[in-house]
């Protein structure tokens, strides 16, 4: 009797976590969870509205003209401060220059993958940039915004093991089909328990993955990168003044000698007399950002000073790297991102229709106590 007193304490209890939860944070959980859906295929939209983003032709990784870009750069603005290189993984994406301008503007470099021929200069603000710094921080300053945003990953992972707990012997549903033919309370209550349990896994790694970015703000931040191993040559300006794109191509070749199989997909510019010229890409670690494998490069000499690969990081940053693909869904290519677009999806409806339950629920509840008083006062009229 006490186990079954203490059963429906539990689920009583559960039930009002996971819909008082639900109902006070499902705006603005909506709100964070659309952007963020869009934030996942906001690169593609931007390369469908931005011609200057689109390749002509596929290039493969070993054939990129780095250095070519770079001259083409150099030669057609001369007083821009060059941040640097950034080749995206799908080959239809031209090379990516971030860059300011001399009169303080961020601005994005488009050059073809193939040659280096510049395709044109687009301002550094897009889709991609509005969904990710709205869903990330609210366009607010990152100290604010982030832990604002990343702090809802509690109530959401609450409300999901609160909603397995009332939903009995959950595993059982998941091929129970909604019931349309009923009314709205009852099969947008079964559509949203079934799109919960076929979304729980995804919805749990949101929440733990966000959770991860919480803790990352509040001071948890992961430890730096392995640094250079040995002295670079001192040097009056962040780069020679006579540094080239064949420069640029040698150190890229060195950077491969030292790490083989090296897929470059950053190449980072000196900002500071002291600074290397970094080389950074994929190699062999799964669920790592291309930042996890680099070569610190000289550019005095352009001679290879120290490199890192990740599967020689700590766990502490192994943890770090694998969060944003994990979150984003970017490790597997298009194909993974328009998966976790639709799973986005699935989550952004289940608030919605969390809200209709309530609603309906709710309005059963006055129709019924309305119902009582009726009824409690017919009978004190009878009896007067």
């Amino acid at each position: 009797m006490a186990e079954a007193v203490s059963r429906k304490t539990v689920d009583r209890v559960s039930h009002t976590i996971h819909s008082w939860l639900g109902l006070k944070f499902s705006l603005f959980m909506t709100f964070i969870l659309i952007t963020g859906t869009f934030a996942v295929l906001s690169l593609e939209i931007d390369w469908l509205l931005t011609p200057e983003m689109r390749s002509s032709e596929f290039t493969e990784p070993s054939e990129i003209a780095w250095g070519d870009a770079y001259d083409e750069l150099i030669l057609e603005y001369p007083g821009y401060d060059l941040i640097g290189i950034f080749r995206f993984s799908e080959p239809w994406f031209n090379l990516q220059t971030l860059a300011i301008t001399p009169w303080q503007e961020n601005v994005r470099l488009w050059s073809e993958p193939v040659d280096g021929n510049l395709r044109g200069v687009t301002t550094f603000y897009s889709v991609q940039r509005f969904f990710r710094s709205m869903h990330r921080n609210l366009m607010m300053p990152e100290r604010t915004g982030v832990p604002i945003v990343t702090f809802m990953a509690f109530p959401l992972f609450i409300s999901l093991i609160a909603g397995l707990i009332v939903y009995k012997k959950f595993w059982l549903g998941f091929f129970k089909w909604p019931r349309f033919e009923k009314r709205v309370r009852v099969w947008s209550g079964d559509l949203h328990r079934l799109v919960g349990l076929w979304t729980s896994w995804f919805i749990a790694l949101v929440a733990l993955s966000s959770i991860w970015y919480f803790i990352e703000e509040m001071g948890g931040s992961s430890p730096a990168f392995p640094g250079p191993e040995l002295e670079m040559v001192d040097r009056d300006s962040a780069l020679p003044f006579e540094f080239s794109g064949e420069d640029l191509e040698l150190a890229v070749g060195n950077a491969l000698d030292e790490l083989p199989g090296l897929q470059v997909r950053r190449i980072l510019l000196p900002r500071t007399p002291r600074s290397p010229l970094i080389i950074q890409g994929d190699l062999s670690a799964t669920l790592v950002r291309p930042r996890a494998n680099g070569v610190y490069i000289d550019p005095s000499n352009l001679g290879a000073i120290g490199s890192y690969v990740g599967e020689e990081l700590d766990i502490h940053s192994r943890i770090s790297e694998a969060a944003d693909p994990l979150h984003f869904g970017y490790f597997g290519g298009l194909t993974t991102k328009i998966f976790w677009f639709l799973l986005g999806l699935s989550m952004s409806a289940m608030t919605f229709t969390g809200v209709v339950i309530y609603s309906k629920r709710l309005r059963n509840e006055i129709m019924v106590t309305g119902s009582d008083k009726d009824k409690a006062g017919l009978a004190q009229a009878r009896e007067s």
